[in-house]
């Protein structure tokens, strides 16, 4: 393999890599253990990639970003917060889901940033783009038509993570202009805000002296050690997505790296159908099928719409997936 080549396919590889092993730790850590701590395994995520970037800096690991300062931080705290919301609710939502529908219909936040953005910035929504929507529409049809283990609580939470999503992707780039972010300013300030807030609820929500109480029980000493490696684990492929998403984008162009974010998600399906032992049906994978399409026929009207209006004025919203960097994109708008 020739340097030039090697030097796009290994980020674009280490991109996958962490995105599909950052939503199927979270899945994991969510529904197989005795305990749900979704606030925890935040905190988890957001100290892992604070203290990951910080040492990385150090490294000259070509990791940089703007110290923490009142200003920006008063100015940002809503977005943090907006997506604080946004990554428990999909917690939620995973805790009760399985991968492959989670993806499913986690392509209707798409729909709703859409529209939010026509509404908030009067941006276009064209023909091609309305053409991928009847086809994300359809695939979550097909997928709750065929969910053999129904449970309402996911769609419940699976609803208002599109809500949550959807707001934190406009608010955010409504600020993100006022403070002038690069690409690790966002993951930075987002870990470091919201790292107090995830362990505070944690410590007021969760279930931390039954949690004591099970595991200092010897015989539940593996599982124990199986949620411990876990949250790890989840700790670095926070930071692991947030390196390599930016990454992925500096060494590839925009239109690259957005379609890889669409054809990722089959590989992510296709895992999680492997590795759980939620039930398989012919409808649902049909859905993944349709939900992939989907996917691939927005990231073509996102390019195409990209080549159409002038450079500064582009927002339409960037595909959304479970992982730390949900607000991926955020690179070209801050360039």
């Amino acid at each position: 393999m020739s340097s030039s080549l090697a030097q796009t396919v290994v980020p674009i590889v280490a991109y996958c890599a962490s995105s599909i092993t950052m939503t199927l730790v979270n899945k994991l850590v969510l529904s197989s253990f005795q305990f749900h701590m979704v606030f925890f395994m935040l905190a988890v995520q957001a100290f892992g990639s604070v203290a990951l970037m910080v040492l990385a800096n150090r490294l000259g690991l070509n990791v940089k970003y703007r110290p923490m300062n009142m200003p920006d931080a008063k100015t940002w705290f809503p977005v943090a917060c907006s997506q604080a919301f946004m990554l428990y609710t999909g917690g939620k939502a995973l805790e009760y889901l399985n991968v492959p529908l989670f993806t499913v219909f986690k392509n209707l936040t798409i729909i709703a940033v859409a529209y939010g953005e026509k509404w908030v910035f009067d941006a276009a929504v064209t023909s091609l783009m309305l053409a991928s929507f009847g086809l994300m529409v359809l695939s979550s049809i097909v997928g709750a038509w065929n969910d053999i283990t129904f449970n309402g609580w996911g769609y419940f939470w699976m609803s208002f993570n599109c809500f949550a999503s959807a707001i934190f992707v406009i608010h955010m780039r409504k600020v993100i202009k006022q403070v002038n972010f690069k690409d690790f300013d966002t993951v930075y300030f987002n870990n470091l805000l919201t790292l107090p807030l995830y362990v505070v609820l944690s410590a007021v929500q969760e279930n931390w002296s039954g949690f004591f109480a099970y595991y200092s029980d010897n015989t539940h000493s593996a599982e124990l050690h199986s949620f411990i490696r876990g949250m790890l684990i989840s700790g670095v492929a926070a930071f692991a997505i947030s390196y390599c998403s930016p990454w992925c984008l500096r060494t590839t162009s925009s239109t690259t790296y957005s379609m890889i974010g669409a054809l990722n998600k089959l590989p992510i399906a296709i895992f999680a159908m492997m590795w759980f032992p939620d039930p398989v049906s012919a409808g649902g994978v049909l859905a993944v099928l349709l939900g992939f399409g989907a996917g691939l026929v927005y990231t073509h009207a996102k390019n195409v719409q990209k080549r159409d209006v002038p450079q500064g004025a582009q927002v339409l919203p960037p595909p959304i997936a479970m992982d730390r960097l949900d607000q991926r994109g955020q690179s070209d708008n801050s360039k």
